[in-house]
């Protein structure tokens, strides 16, 4: 988008947010959200772009102050203006990236979060390249914390030999660290393998009890710590948890191809999930169909200390495909072992709470809608009310989620298949 087109769409847009101030509808108001965002992003590809034009037009010696140049054109410091000229830099050298925000398919967030994850890693141009390409190929509408995990399992596979030298490394150098903040605050912060760190969030959750006591007005966060402190210092036992790893059949089958997954928290490498598989207690199978939606979902199965070939037949043994269905409200355990591996989060467009953390909800009311899998849906607790105060929520014949809100917006979350 030229100067001229964005000064444009500036003049049009703040004329119909005056107009619209005090007579807009719901729908009015979430499409003016939606046009201040765009201009946004316009904005930051075009600026993108006249610093990438501004730098390549500079001799090598006048490349020096491109940061001084660029602070003072933005009335900032030349520290400011050498990070925004590193940032156009890094996103030009990328394939689609500033052609897809203007072509209104990425939003700036959406760019600087693939950018912030392939900046975790030493990775070659060729490399960075390719995990872009793939990125952009199978880019659905995801929000912009989504498309990092999808970036962050696409930096696994790209190299995988680099990634578990990586891997070995950081864990060799896991750590706590402790930090002062402010008003009397501090901080404790801890990196480690994905799987310790799931296993003590699978721990908090599981002892947390869900019920407030009578007179307890803390918030979940501050139950939460406190827990965390009572845990580390011996003022509470740990209850039973159980911590959750996706692995695929190949995998478990000594091959090297895929990456596992732990929900929430990235891809591990399949060395990782072998370990992980032969140290877990139980295992649950899920089927998917050629393009990764879920069709069935197993019983769970006991696992020996060393996963036994007979076991793993088990495991690898397509459970049977059936109609799942409840004649009572609650959701039976099988189907609601299928809602998770089929849904995997909550179904809100861009929202990751892990699945097994959800309400299960009727999409239509029970007993008008019956307690099936085409009916149920997990939902977080948040957008379990959301739902029923702002939304409804259609599912389409892909699978895909419609969320509709008062206005009349509609947004679309896309199935995650495995």
């Amino acid at each position: 988008m030229s100067p001229e087109r964005l000064g444009a769409f500036v003049d049009r847009s703040v004329a119909r947010a005056g107009g619209l101030l005090f007579t807009a509808t719901p729908t009015e108001e979430l499409d003016e959200i939606g046009r201040w965002q765009q201009l946004k992003d316009q904005a930051f590809a075009g600026q993108a772009r006249a610093i990438v034009a501004a730098y390549n037009r500079a001799g090598a010696e006048e490349r020096e102050f491109a940061a001084d140049e660029v602070g003072l054109a933005i009335r900032a410091t030349s520290t400011t203006g050498g990070n925004l000229v590193a940032q156009a830099l890094a996103i030009s050298a990328l394939p689609g990236l500033l052609e897809s925000i203007e072509a209104g398919q990425l939003t700036e967030r959406h760019v600087m979060a693939v950018l912030r994850e392939l900046d975790k890693v030493e990775l070659s141009i060729e490399q960075r390249h390719a995990v872009v390409l793939v990125m952009l190929a199978r880019y659905r509408g995801e929000a912009p914390g989504e498309l990092a995990a999808d970036v962050s399992r696409l930096v696994v596979q790209v190299d995988r030999a680099a990634a578990a030298a990586r891997d070995a490394k950081a864990t060799a150098g896991r750590k706590v660290w402790f930090t002062r903040d402010v008003d009397g605050q501090a901080l404790l912060l801890a990196r480690g393998p994905a799987a310790a760190i799931a296993a003590i969030r699978a721990s908090l959750e599981a002892t947390l009890p869900h019920d407030l006591a009578a007179g307890d007005d803390r918030t979940r966060a501050a139950r939460e710590f406190d827990l965390f402190f009572e845990l580390l210092t011996g003022g509470a036992e740990a209850g039973r948890w159980q911590a959750e790893v996706v692995v695929p059949f190949s995998v478990a089958q000594g091959g090297e191809l895929e990456p596992a997954e732990i929900p929430g928290l990235g891809p591990v490498l399949p060395s990782t999930a072998r370990e992980l598989l032969d140290r877990c207690e139980t295992a649950v199978s899920v089927a998917v169909d050629e393009v990764g939606v879920v069709v069935a979902v197993g019983d769970p199965v006991r696992l020996e200390p060393a996963l036994s070939l007979r076991v793993l037949q088990r495991l690898t043994a397509p459970p049977v495909v059936r109609e799942l269905s409840g004649s009572g409200y609650r959701f039976p355990p099988r189907l609601r072992r299928f809602l998770e591996a089929r849904d995997r989060t909550c179904v809100f467009p861009g929202c990751g709470r892990p699945a097994r953390l959800t309400d299960k909800d009727h999409r239509r009311p029970w007993p008008a809608g019956p307690t099936s899998s085409d009916n149920g849906e997990c939902l977080c607790r948040h957008h379990h009310r959301a739902k029923h105060a702002v939304f409804t929520v259609t599912v389409d014949a892909d699978g895909s989620y419609l969320w509709t809100s008062r206005g009349g917006w509609q947004f679309r979350r896309q199935p995650k298949g495995f």
